[in-house]
């Protein structure tokens, strides 16, 4: 349907996983110098984006996209211990959180994930460019919040403005935002991005947006980080 095929064409930005035994001397996904900014507001586009809480610990980034939609990484609702999705119900999303306070906050009634069939399978292959899945929240927090719509955008190498802004495992309890960063590359099928904003765990499911004449449109998710030639991307 339109709806689905909306949602994957925006799935583009820059995943796969570490190279086995890369040694970092700092957290992966940040490249050279930490250009993240912590955003002490929660003015929009900055309400649209909160953290998707799972009661079995931990946590990931998720958009709302509609007045009752999360979008968010598929791995992060994947429970490697019993080889089970997460229920909706050990979902928690908090919009525009902040040092304990946020601006909205709502239950998780069902999930979908990018594919129907991986949602029934026990420990399925989520491939990077098929890594998103929806939220159906129990509360209209879009009302509230605002929502990031998708849109098409012309996406160029070394010259589209990205902003990328997550929940960071460093930075847990605020939104840090990185701005002005770049696309490196895309996959063969261009359905990936390789950027270089700065993102690490924590952050997937992190928007990656634009913002073309004081309007902001969704153009990606944040899904994982990679190595190349010894450079994190």
């Amino acid at each position: 349907d339109m709806f689905r095929l909306s949602i994957l064409g925006i799935v583009t930005a820059a995943s796969l996983s570490f190279s086995a035994g890369a040694e970092l001397a700092q957290l992966p996904g940040i490249k050279g110098e930490d250009d993240r900014q912590l955003v002490e507001t929660d003015a929009y586009p900055w309400s649209a984006i909160g953290r998707v809480n799972r009661r079995t610990g931990g946590f990931c980034t998720g958009t709302v996209i509609a007045e009752y939609r999360v979008l968010t990484a598929a791995h992060c609702l994947w429970n490697p211990r019993t080889l089970t999705w997460l229920p909706a119900q050990s979902l928690h999303f908090v919009a525009a959180y902040r040092r304990g306070e946020y601006l909205v906050h709502s239950g998780v009634e069902g999930i979908e994930v990018s594919h129907a069939k991986a949602q029934k399978q026990r420990n399925p292959k989520i491939d990077p460019e098929n890594d998103w899945a929806l939220l159906r929240l129990t509360e209209p927090v879009g009302k509230v919040t605002g929502a990031l719509a998708t849109a098409k955008v012309s996406l160029q190498v070394n010259t589209t403005s990205l902003i990328q802004a997550g929940y960071s495992q460093d930075k847990a309890h605020i939104l840090s935002v990185h701005s002005g960063c770049k696309i490196l590359g895309f996959s063969a099928d261009n359905r990936l991005v390789l950027h270089d904003c700065d993102a690490t765990k924590g952050d997937s499911g992190s928007p990656i947006f634009v913002r073309r004449g004081g309007r902001y449109s969704l153009v990606g998710m944040h899904v994982a980080t990679m190595t190349q030639e010894g450079r994190v991307i």
